[in-house]
């Protein structure tokens, strides 16, 4: 990967433009998976209702392609191909894999924090596509961890300023008894879809 940079608020006013006829989806997207979270703690509180403590890591954990295909939707939209709510169930074949890259993303990424602190937080936004690239483009755990940390390693005080700009749209927007979150939420998850389809497609050569 050549050397490459962007602008945080070009890239969300992209996504912000890209966003127009697809919010619908995203919303419909976020609404389902967590209508699945809430049918899966039900049951599971139901029948073993002593995994209470442990409930938000089960669900992120049983839902976790789920929650990587929502992701792919903005990597979708960016390459200019059609959505539909359906798509975030296509990475269910690839769950070992998805879960063995979220468990070494989460060890590497607590040790760090453990160690120096800083070297967790840089591990934090470095290994961002990494879950997306084992999904999307059937690499290996290792592999996908690599290419994301190199890539984003090049830019990533602009990969943490978009995301601290990110927490703060979302936040910002949940406060009108969220409606904003109709706006927010599909152009962030655009926005990182944009970086991934001109960092990670090969058709693609300028960065925003």
């Amino acid at each position: 990967m050549q050397e490459y940079t962007f602008s945080i608020f070009g890239v969300l006013k992209e996504a912000l433009n890209r966003s127009n006829g697809v919010k619908g989806t995203f919303m419909g997207a976020m609404l389902l998976y967590l209508l699945i979270q809430i049918v899966i703690a039900f049951v599971l509180l139901l029948i073993m209702p002593q995994i209470q403590d442990y409930l938000d890591l089960i669900l992120t954990l049983l839902t976790l392609p789920i929650s990587v295909g929502i992701i792919i939707l903005g990597i979708t939209r960016a390459r200019g191909e059609e959505l539909s709510v359906k798509q975030i169930f296509d990475y269910f074949g690839q769950y070992p894999y998805l879960l063995l890259g979220y468990f070494l993303i989460v060890l590497f990424t607590v040790l760090g924090l453990i160690a120096f602190i800083i070297p967790g937080i840089y591990l934090s936004i470095a290994y961002i596509y990494a879950l997306p690239l084992i999904a999307d483009k059937n690499l290996s755990v290792w592999n996908a961890m690599e290419l994301s940390r190199k890539t984003i390693t090049k830019q990533w005080f602009r990969f943490f300023g978009l995301g601290i700009v990110s927490f703060f749209f979302i936040l910002l927007s949940a406060i009108p008894f969220g409606i904003g979150l109709i706006w927010s939420i599909p152009t962030v998850y655009i926005a990182y879809g944009l970086l991934y389809h001109q960092l990670f497609d090969e058709e693609e050569e300028d960065i925003i």
